[in-house]
């Protein structure tokens, strides 16, 4: 088999591997069209399959998967990313076909034969949808031979629905298996052929003919097939870290082959960081571990490191290390100061004791922290939500990070967005798509407005340990877990929103 279809069906094989972490998500984060171009739950690769972790969900759709596969695996840009972009590329087809709806059986037997005998392992398999029966749209599969594909897709409905402000989790992630058998099935409501208005076999490697394998898809190929990997970290987005804090990497290793094997992991001490513990093998800045696993064994193990006095406010601490050749990273971590833990202690016994306390929105954030012991001199948290933002474009529909604002120096970072927001340069082009409690700190104050002007809004302060405050019906309302995760990830749906954290500046 070539070496460029091998390396694309493990990379394949891999985003499947990581299963509940990786979710399909079509929708758009920004309403309207007023932001270009439009801003997804999807990205084009900026995850590879190792960045789907137990703490990071990553995103992706059908055509979005199929991109990332050969972008991953070939380094190449194939440009179609989406099925309509695909159904076009009459230079990657082949085959092509347009359903005129009277087909006779047997030219639908002929179609079929032509069409079997025309894939070859590493195609994309590529469907237009007839609007009358679901909707519009299309559907990209990749092809792995043997009659099978993987595709990216949500049966059970996947997408975060902003009319119910609540995201839908497939719980075997968005990557499955599927037989090349149901697109010929007329009994299949979802992916039956001559249901569509075409389908083609798009082949990038005729366009695309001087590719070659990436370092990384080649070592996968090699050492990693069938080993699942994680690289995790004590400080989780949306987690900072000040000057004398210890970060704590940890790697999980799962051999899922029927053999023991020997798997190598490298990492690189990051900068303005010093060594505290952990490795099998330390040089200079280079750590390094050689892990035996048997069948079905699973390993972890860690590293510590300690944030140095060169470490800057605003700037981020990150490791690429590599498990067997594969690199493999965690999400950055930000340099900022916090609450300490006395006065973490602080805040989630004073939210306890305020619970049923009467008191406005507007108030909640100082009357928490006063009662912690902390003067916060935030104000009006309308104040710091319109503040933090400035008119995308001179709209006064849609908005953009700020920031020359003093509120974005509290601004805990990614964790912002909302339906009229688009994506700042800020954070890497980074932004949330949705928090959760496992990612703020003891303190956070999040605003979400449901309006333009912020005149009407819903405020929660985090107290640490799951424990959440809101206002409701003029009294403070302590969350349960349940409900506290519910009002986080129903921010997205919101016209805007922000956390901030007071400590990371002079606001307490």
């Amino acid at each position: 088999m070539d070496n460029r279809i091998e390396a694309l069906i493990a990379t394949a094989k891999a985003y499947f591997a990581r299963g509940v972490y990786l979710q399909y998500d079509d929708t758009r984060l920004v309403a309207g069209n007023v932001v270009e171009p439009p801003v997804y739950r999807w990205q084009r690769h900026i995850n590879g399959p190792e960045d789907s972790t137990r703490q990071h969900t990553c995103y992706t759709n059908c055509a979005a998967f199929c991109y990332d596969v050969y972008k991953e695996a070939l380094g190449i840009d194939i440009v179609t990313w989406c099925t309509e972009m695909m159904i076009g590329a009459a230079d990657m087809h082949a085959f092509r076909y347009e359903v005129r709806g009277d087909e006779t059986d047997e030219e639908k037997a002929t179609l079929e034969k032509a069409y079997r005998a025309a894939l070859r392992p590493g195609d994309i398999i590529v469907s237009r949808h007839d609007p009358k029966h679901v909707g519009g749209g299309g559907h990209a599969m990749f092809y792995i031979g043997d009659n099978t594909i993987l595709h990216s897709s949500a049966p059970g409905g996947g997408n975060y629905d902003y009319e119910a402000k609540a995201d839908k989790v497939e719980p075997n992630g968005s990557i499955a298996y599927m037989s090349v058998d149901e697109l010929f099935d007329i009994s299949s409501e979802r992916r039956y052929f001559f249901r569509e208005l075409n389908f083609a076999i798009v082949r990038p490697l005729m366009k695309y003919k001087d590719a070659c394998v990436t370092e990384s898809a080649a070592n996968r190929v090699a050492n990693m097939q069938n080993i699942f990997a994680e690289k995790l970290c004590s400080h989780i987005t949306g987690q900072t870290a000040a000057v004398g804090d210890e970060i704590t990497f940890t790697y999980y290793l799962r051999n899922d082959r029927d053999s023991e094997t020997t798997v190598v992991v490298k990492d690189t001490i990051p900068q303005n960081t010093e060594y505290v513990s952990g490795g099998d093998k330390v040089e200079d800045d280079s750590i390094s571990w050689s892990i035996t696993l048997g069948a079905g064994d699973s390993a972890r193990f860690a590293y510590s490191v300690r944030i140095t006095e060169k470490a800057k406010t605003g700037e981020y601490i990150q490791t690429i290390g590599s498990v067997g050749g594969v690199y493999i990273r965690c999400p950055k971590v930000y340099i900022a100061e916090h609450l300490s833990e006395e006065q973490q202690g602080n805040m989630l016994s004073a939210c306890k004791s305020l619970t049923d306390a009467e008191c406005s929105k507007e108030q909640l954030a100082e009357v928490v922290y006063n009662k912690a012991g902390i003067s916060l001199k935030i104000g009006d948290p309308r104040d710091a939500l319109n503040g933090v933002f400035a008119p995308h474009k001179g709209t006064d529909t849609h908005f953009e990070l700020d920031a020359n604002s003093p509120y974005f120096e509290i601004l805990v970072p990614t964790m912002y967005g909302g339906r009229y927001v688009a994506t700042s340069p800020a954070f890497c082009g980074v932004r949330t798509s949705g928090i959760f409690a496992r990612e703020i700190m003891a303190g956070d104050i999040i605003v979400a407005a449901k309006n333009a002007k912020c005149e009407d809004f819903e405020i929660i302060v985090y107290c640490g340990e799951g424990a959440c405050l809101t206002v409701a019906d003029g009294k403070i309302k302590l969350l349960s877990n349940e409900e506290c995760d519910n009002a986080l990830m129903s921010l997205p749906a919101y016209y805007k929103f922000a956390a901030f954290r007071p400590a990371m500046k002079y606001y307490i």
